[in-house]
């Protein structure tokens, strides 16, 4: 990868540009710098120039990964697919070579895989890219996702490896921070199978004890004491004396502690500057399925690091699953993003009153305009930051409403097209210019029409209401004046900033709360919970099924009567 990497950087000098602007490659660039200097310093005895040609292997994986996600993001993660179905037929072939071989206390591996816990590291990896695909990717079947994951995990249970099985479970905890309800059923499963794993196989999880573990980290300490802030160097040889077994190990068994001793607490801030800025950068952008998995992998690697290995920067091998394989995605992913987004354009106030001008204003509030028609007929929508202390400061509306366009136009709902941000940051606002969509809200169409026409624009509704329902679609501001019927007779939403979006369909308790939103104003209850509501009944059915039909139907007489 990394000489056609290169090529591509000497035949487009923009690449550089491109890669020189992403918060993650910068902070890893700062990382290779301060290493390189230590080895001004270091006691290695390997050559220095041997040594400095690492750095520059991770960056062209950096630049390889973003080359290919800006030319086409898709095709970037069906490689990634077709190397996870890979690695599963290779676990599968481990677990036969191992079950049918001489007998073995672990599984080893068979060709690269020369040891157990190379292969724990590489199973691990794969195992858990199926399982983020399981709760991220809408288009993959659970079941699909879950055959491949199986013969990964038997792999890394024959390893007997605790350390992938300690990190895949941290790691399900992160996913429910980014995919929310589905996670927990994840968790709950990891948590069953310890248990169980204890009651019923207790050596599996208990036998070995702590490894070691606490005396190595207590000796790799107190050795970084010694450089405490500028390290021992990079490529520095450390033993730590195990008492216990009369023998001294060349392993601290923790990555972090690794960067420490070598790069001392400089380097360490650097390392875990790097890990924050794509952790934040995916947490900033949880929407998008593709970074939802690359982090997933980033941190199953960050939490195996936390008991195995010490090579932090290396020749390609294993320890790239667990360190330069998902951050290079997560950089690579969060790139193309950044070159498909929208422009931004920073005003000053008088250049926004100036805008403003020769503006039709359709909506504002004591604070001032929130939406304007500019003219050139498109629309500026501005968000302000009433608190000082608010998600708006890493979340700006802005991002969220252009966030759910793109979110909503990918799953075939309609939704205005962005044109570009706007700040204004001496008036802490931040907005938005878009193209609105023809046509009349639901509510302005509904009083103009008989009873018959109406009839049928409800059932239209309630399946649209059923689809966004099913597609996970969670809008808060939903009601008659948010929702358009277009010239070609599509319903499309308007007004984007507040809702979510799940990977997977709303739960009851969430849909009723969606009703109860929707039915504020009297006119839109009075058709929708009596005039009409055997239509919206039907169209809701022919989207959901007529159990949760039913079940909208009672909440919505429910709401008829309080309202009566």
């Amino acid at each position: 990868m990394a000489a056609p990497a290169l090529i591509a950087l000497i035949a487009r000098p923009r690449y550089w540009l491109i890669l020189l602007r992403e918060p993650v490659i910068l902070a890893f660039l700062a990382l290779a710098t301060w290493l390189l200097l230590s080895l001004s310093w270091t006691s290695s005895e390997d050559d220095p120039s041997g040594l400095a040609k690492r750095p520059i292997y991770v960056f062209m994986m950096f630049a390889a990964c973003a080359i290919m996600a800006l030319k086409n993001q898709r095709n970037l993660l069906r490689a990634l697919r077709c190397a996870a179905m890979l690695a599963s037929m290779a676990a599968l072939v481990g677990l036969v070579t191992f079950l049918t071989g001489p007998e073995q206390d672990r599984m080893i591996g068979t060709g690269a895989l020369s040891n157990p816990l190379l292969s724990s590291h590489v199973f691990g990896f794969f195992c858990t890219y199926w399982v983020a695909v399981w709760l991220t990717d809408r288009d993959c079947s659970s079941w699909f996702s879950i055959i491949f994951t199986i013969p990964l995990l038997a792999a890394v249970l024959a390893t007997g490896s605790r350390t992938p099985l300690m990190a895949m479970a941290l790691t399900s905890f992160w996913m429910i921070a980014l995919t929310g309800r589905r996670a927990f059923y994840l968790v709950a499963a990891v948590i069953t199978v310890v248990i169980a794993t204890i009651v019923l196989m207790p050596e599996i999880l208990l036998q070995r004890g702590l490894s070691f573990r606490p005396q190595l980290w207590i000796d790799a300490i107190r050795q970084a004491s010694d450089h405490l802030w500028i390290g021992h160097g990079y490529g520095s040889e450390f033993g730590f004396d195990i008492a216990e077994l009369g023998l001294t190990l060349t392993d601290p068994h923790n990555v972090q502690l690794a960067v420490l001793l070598e790069l001392g607490i400089v380097g360490l801030a650097l390392w875990l500057l790097m890990y924050l800025l794509a952790l934040l950068r995916c947490f900033s952008q949880k929407r998008h399925a593709s970074l939802q998995l690359a982090s997933a992998l980033a941190v199953y690697g960050l939490a195996a690091g936390l008991t195995e290995g010490s090579n932090f920067l290396s020749r390609p091998n294993e320890n790239w699953f667990l360190i330069w394989i998902p951050l290079s995605l997560i950089a690579g992913i969060s790139i193309s993003l950044r070159q498909e987004a929208p422009r931004s354009r920073n005003l000053t106030k008088d250049q926004l009153n100036e805008l403003l001008k020769t503006a039709r204003i359709i909506e504002d509030d004591g604070y001032g305009v929130k939406v304007a028609e500019l003219a050139n007929g498109s629309y500026l929508k501005l968000f302000r930051r009433k608190r000082m202390i608010s998600t708006a400061l890493w979340s700006p509306k802005s991002r969220r409403f252009a966030d759910n366009a793109e979110q909503l136009q990918s799953l075939g709902v309609a939704a205005p097209l962005i044109d570009c941000f706007v700040r204004v940051p001496a008036a802490k606002l931040d907005g938005i210019i878009y193209r609105p969509l023809p046509g009349d809200t639901l509510r302005n169409r509904w009083r103009n029409l008989e009873n018959e026409e109406r009839e049928e624009d409800i059932r239209q509704f309630g399946a649209f209401l059923g689809q966004l329902h099913q597609s996970g679609v969670y809008f808060r501001s939903i009601h008659l004046g948010n929702v358009l019927m277009q010239p070609n007779g599509r319903l499309a939403l308007i007004d984007l900033a507040d809702m979510t979006i799940a990977q997977h369909a709303l739960s009851f308790w969430k849909r009723r709360r969606n009703l109860t939103h929707m039915l504020r104003y009297s006119e839109d209850c009075h058709w929708l919970t009596v005039q009409h509501i055997s239509a919206l009944i039907s169209g809701y059915a022919e989207q959901c099924g007529q159990p949760a039909a039913r079940k909208l139907e009672q909440r919505l007489r429910t709401i008829k009567y309080h309202a009566s």
